[in-house]
């Protein structure tokens, strides 16, 4: 003992251990002796361990003081920490088997818990199988046998039979698939009461929206036009599908468990289900970033065997994480469930638009004078068209034509060619990129015509100035609805005339009772530009292909997790967040018929001059030098600014047509700030 004390210091009160676990195992496992990196672990750990007394303590015994002394004066003391150091990192690395990173993660206070915990119950688990075979093992004796003895065959007793009554057995009733479903329901029940699982069918935040829809009696000019009866629509079922409670509960607990093997905790508080998603709101522990269970959504996709899942991190106003993941059955929702619907019938504007179902089934709607533009993006097969259609339907049961006139633009000449010559046309269905930029620009000449009027009856908007038509005697107003299935192609064709006409509509139109509707494909910066954004507040984004067309229509990613067929998000202006809807469905059969009902009523009155181009106009007015072009003041400041007044260099600078150009040059002529051509065809700029 004294002699271990004066060699090893006080590592000599430990160093059995050193000695003893090795030869432990050696003896345990005999082939070991192959694997030799844990024990060259132990003996260089044994080694910092001197170099770290030699170093820290004065009574180090003599193999530290004989380390100390022997290497101090080759490497010095920052030579010995840094031997002590590496000696150690090297042996944690070949006992455990571990690189560097593993064994600090180890070294953590909850991980060495974990670490001791696992340890204790493999120990446990090893005792028990141990001591289950020693009980479980049974020893065989062979016992002598005995000589059998023959026995005599006993006569049968042969006893009359009484008279009983005989009792019918008893039908049990097969366990059939409904009973088993309804054990599974109660199960899923009591769990359910056990717990504070909560399946929901109202969301807080879409019913308050829907309570500031104004109610009340929607007035119309006509009296003798009649509008369509939700008849001509198809119904809906009537046995709907009933919510599988135990389906939905396994679906949690199989969340949770997922989400844990992620090391991420938590558990699902509540549960919303509607006809296409099932939303858990999850409540991660205090210790879990948010941005960590963002990260998992393709893991989660791939571990859930889901086509997509959109996470919702955080849920404004809540401390929870929305985690939407798409029933095992899609339901079809109805065009004719939301006209029917209480909330449709009983809104009071005419500019009600239905735009599905929320993600627990509930219609909802929302009013275009409020809005009081709607910009909408979706890829091929989103379901777009079918909610432009359920819109523009929607838009028809509630207005006459005297009402309402709708000019519909579609570069594609398919989508809308369904509705010509219904009687709220103002126009043709527009499918020349020509005659639609056309129609914009004279769509901002009667947006100024309107505020003159208004602003001489001394009235603030449309609907002040319809009600004093009644009582003066004026003529009525119509609110009047554009809606542009593929801006793109405008775009490419049109540009600044396009995204000049569409601001200035979006800026003022509201109170002259003119409201937008935008429909792209591609919502890309050169389609959707931060001029056209800035003013559509409200944006309804079905399906796009990639996260970045998802940023510019919504300002957030989701858009490109949606599942097609009418799922959708929406952002009401004021909002605080994104509304998930699902799209109604109408086939073309049932839009005919409505379209022919229409059409039987009235024939279409169509106002032509606001197709007439801008070119036309403004070469039939060249001579009154006060009507000057709308990008008159644009053009002169291009030319002041940059000092050039070619028309090719203002056609490229403004993106508009050679004729136009000319003639804004010409009216710079007229309005002193050009000179006229000299020989060489230049002008000089006067001012």
């Amino acid at each position: 003992g004294e002699w271990n004390l004066d060699t090893f210091g006080y590592v000599a009160y430990i160093n059995s251990l050193f000695i003893l676990l090795p030869l432990y195992n050696f003896y345990r496992y005999p082939d070991l002796k192959s694997k030799f990196d844990p024990y060259i672990g132990w003996l260089l750990l044994l080694i910092s361990t001197l170099v770290f007394q030699s170093l820290a303590f004065d009574n180090s015994g003599n193999i530290s003081i004989l380390l100390y002394n022997s290497l101090i004066p080759y490497i010095g003391k920052a030579g010995l920490w840094f031997l002590f150091f590496l000696t150690l990192v090297l042996s944690l690395t070949l006992i455990t088997q571990k690189d560097l990173v593993e064994i600090f993660t180890m070294l953590r206070l909850n991980n060495i818990t974990e670490y001791c915990n696992e340890k204790q119950e493999q120990l446990l688990d090893k005792f028990n199988q141990w001591f289950s075979a020693k009980e479980d093992t049974i020893v065989f004796e062979r016992t002598p046998t005995k000589p059998r003895k023959r026995q005599e065959p006993k006569k049968a007793k042969i006893t009359p039979i009484k008279a009983t009554t005989l009792e019918k057995e008893k039908k049990v009733p097969p366990k059939t698939e409904t009973t088993e479903k309804t054990a599974a329901v109660e199960k899923a029940e009591s769990e359910i009461k056990g717990s504070t699982l909560k399946i929901s069918h109202v969301v807080e935040d879409n019913k308050k929206y829907l309570e500031q829809i104004e109610q009340g009696k929607k007035e119309s000019a006509s009296s003798s036009f009649k509008k369509p009866s939700t008849a001509l629509l198809q119904q809906a079922p009537r046995v709907k599908s009933s919510v599988n409670e135990a389906e939905i509960v396994k679906k949690s607990r199989k969340l949770e468990g997922k989400l844990k093997q992620f090391k991420i905790t938590g558990e699902v508080g509540r549960i919303l289900t509607g006809p296409l998603v099932t939303t858990f709101e999850y409540r991660p522990d205090a210790h879990i970033k948010v941005s960590k269970i963002l990260n998992l959504q393709d893991d989660l996709v791939m571990a859930l065997s889901a086509e997509t899942i959109r996470i919702q991190a955080p849920i404004p106003g809540k401390g929870v994480v929305g985690i939407e993941i798409p029933n095992s059955k899609l339901e079809t929702i109805y065009l004719r469930e939301i006209l029917e619907s209480d909330i449709f019938k009983k809104a009071k504007s005419p500019l009600t638009l239905a735009l599905g179902k929320d993600i627990v089934g509930n219609p909802f709607i929302t009013d275009l004078k409020k809005l009081p533009h709607l910009l909408i993006a979706g890829t091929t097969g989103s379901g777009k068209s079918v909610g432009i259609n359920a819109m523009i339907i929607s838009l028809l049961y509630n207005n006459t034509p005297e009402d309402l006139r709708l000019i519909l633009i579609d570069p594609k000449m398919l989508e809308f060619s369904i509705y010509n010559n219904i009687p709220h046309l103002l126009t043709p269905v527009i499918t020349e990129p020509k005659k639609a930029i056309a129609a914009l620009s004279n769509l901002v000449k009667e947006m100024e015509k309107r505020y003159k009027t208004m602003a001489k009856e001394k009235v603030k908007n449309i609907d002040n100035y319809n009600q004093k038509a009644k009582k003066t005697g004026l003529e009525h107003m119509p609110y009047i609805v554009v809606v542009i299935d593929e801006l793109a192609d405008l775009m490419m064709t049109g540009g600044k005339e396009v995204e000049y006409s569409i601001a200035r509509l979006a800026q003022m139109a509201r109170a002259a009772g003119i409201h937008i509707i935008v429909a792209t494909q591609r919502p890309s910066v050169d389609v959707v530009t931060g001029l056209i954004k800035a003013n559509l507040p409200a944006r309804l984004s079905y399906r796009v292909g990639q996260k970045i067309d998802s940023k510019v229509i919504l300002d957030t990613m989701g858009a490109e997790s949606l599942l097609g067929r009418g799922d959708a998000l929406f952002t009401p202006p004021g909002g605080n967040g994104i509304v998930r809807l699902h799209a109604p469905w109408s086939t073309e059969e049932e839009i005919e018929q409505i379209v022919d009902f229409l059409k039987s009523q009235q024939e279409p009155e169509y106002d032509e001059s606001y197709l007439i181009t801008a070119e036309a106009d403004t070469s039939s007015s060249s001579s009154d030098s006060e009507d000057l072009d709308p990008l008159y003041n644009e053009a002169k400041n291009v030319v002041l600014n940059d000092r050039k007044s070619s028309i090719s260099y203002l056609q490229r600078k403004l993106q508009i047509g050679y004729n136009r150009s000319a003639n804004i040059v010409e009216q710079l002529e007229r309005m002193g700030v050009l000179s006229e051509p000299n020989s060489k065809g230049n002008r000089e700029i006067l001012i």
